[in-house]
């Protein structure tokens, strides 16, 4: 495929400060034990949904761990990792959402699920859109419904799973937000009753309603170059076209549009005044103000139609449990299905904080070490080059007995010591 064509003159350029600001995102599948290829499937549309500051062509392989894809995530600058798995004993699926660096994590239970080619046979209309359409290049407008809009009543829980979805894409400025650029919508409905989560996917359609058929015919030919200009062989005056509903095509009823469905966008121009557009001054304009009065307009109005379209996939979730870290065994904040009392949560901070001070501890003990190690090796050094150098140097008979060893063993670094993922064997989770 070409390279898409990048303006020059007015194409604005990001800075590299805004795009650390975007949102970036993985999705991966995790097991390869069971063989579900319509799990597999619903990994890829979902990564659709997440363009386009996403892996699209990320490829999972039966020896990666999820530890990999972490350690990849930082130098790559994800900040969230989506992850579906299937449980071997019961066959449920699950779909984990990590805030990169730290934490925290959401675990959901995926109830049900319809793929995008699932979508399109149920639709009498369907829209066939690809990873590399426009509708892609920009990511979707997020709605979330069903969530109270105050945040003052809602509970801790859902408070924080209202912030990982909201940080899931970019913000919308309204200031220099383009409008016309937002190609889809993805909608997050919550059941009142049963707590339920409904993913639905969208694509914004735009339809002009007061101009006529056979202009629409035109506009439509001039921003899509794949649209065919009408046939004007048969008309003698542009008037023809305009007027004469019979001119192209005859009369064919559009389908009807809802009142709700249409809106008013102002088109506000640029009032530019060209120097060479400028009329010299004269004696009834001595400033040329009134070549600058004519080239302003007023912003103008048109009224479009909306309409959606469902392209997939859907996906029916409940929220089981918030853990604090990022996808390990961490502290659990909130959980659907266990309740703890007063006295077990006490139990579990103390037993928490115990696992943390015995994980500092041995994270200084190991850096000391490390540095002890170091010097001791920086002072054989330093003696080694004064021998050569022909100074008298104390303890030679131990050096030489233990150069040879010491040649042999690798050299020690202060980064082999900082994965410390290995020090809770002994240590219950």
């Amino acid at each position: 495929m070409a390279k898409r064509r990048t303006k020059t003159r007015t194409h604005k350029k990001v800075s590299e400060e805004e795009l650390a600001k975007i949102p970036r995102s993985m999705v991966i599948r995790l097991g390869s034990s069971i063989r579900n290829h319509s799990l597999t499937q619903l990994v890829k549309d979902f990564r659709n949904v997440m363009q386009p500051h996403t892996a699209v062509n990320l490829r999972e392989r039966k020896t990666n761990k999820l530890k990999d894809f972490i350690v990849m995530a930082g130098p790559l600058g994800v900040s969230d990792l989506f992850i579906f798995n299937q449980s071997e004993e019961t066959g449920n699926i699950s779909l984990r959402i990590g805030k990169m660096p730290r934490g925290p994590t959401l675990q959901f239970k995926i109830n049900t699920y319809s793929l995008m080619k699932d979508v399109r046979l149920i639709l009498k209309h369907p829209k066939s859109v690809g990873r590399d359409s426009i509708e892609m290049r920009n990511p979707p407008l997020l709605v979330l419904n069903g969530f109270l809009s105050k945040m003052n009543e809602l509970e801790h829980h859902e408070k924080l799973m209202i912030t990982v979805f909201q940080n899931m894409f970019p913000p919308i400025q309204p200031q220099s937000t383009n409008v016309g650029g937002i190609k889809r919508v993805l909608m997050l409905n919550k059941d009142p009753v049963t707590g339920n989560i409904e993913l639905r996917h969208y694509a914004i359609n735009t339809k002009l309603v007061e101009e006529t058929r056979n202009i629409k015919k035109l506009i439509n030919s001039h921003h899509n170059p794949k649209k065919n200009i009408p046939n004007l062989s048969k008309n003698k005056d542009i008037s023809e076209l305009v007027l004469d509903p019979y001119s192209v095509g005859g009369v064919t009823s559009d389908s009807e549009v809802e009142d709700d469905a249409i809106v008013e966008i102002k088109n506000e121009e640029n009032n530019i005044l060209k120097k060479k557009n400028a009329t010299a001054p004269t004696e009834d304009d001595p400033m040329g103000e009134q070549a600058e009065e004519e080239t302003n307009t007023a912003p103008s109005t048109k009224k479009r139609a909306i309409k959606l379209t469902e392209l997939g996939p859907r996906i029916n979730m409940t929220l089981v449990k918030i853990e604090e870290g990022l996808l390990g065994s961490s502290k659990t904040i909130y959980h659907a299905n266990i309740e703890k009392s007063d006295k077990d949560i006490k139990a579990l901070e103390k037993r928490h904080q115990e696992l943390q001070k015995i994980k500092s501890e041995r994270r200084t003990k190991q850096q000391e070490n490390v540095k002890a190690k170091l010097a001791k090796k920086e002072a054989k050094k330093a003696r080694r080059e004064a021998r050569k150098n022909g100074e008298v140097v104390e303890d030679d008979k131990d050096d030489e007995s233990s150069s040879e060893s010491d040649d042999d063993k690798p050299e020690i670094k202060p980064e082999d010591y900082e994965n410390d993922s290995d020090l809770y064997s002994d240590v219950e989770n």
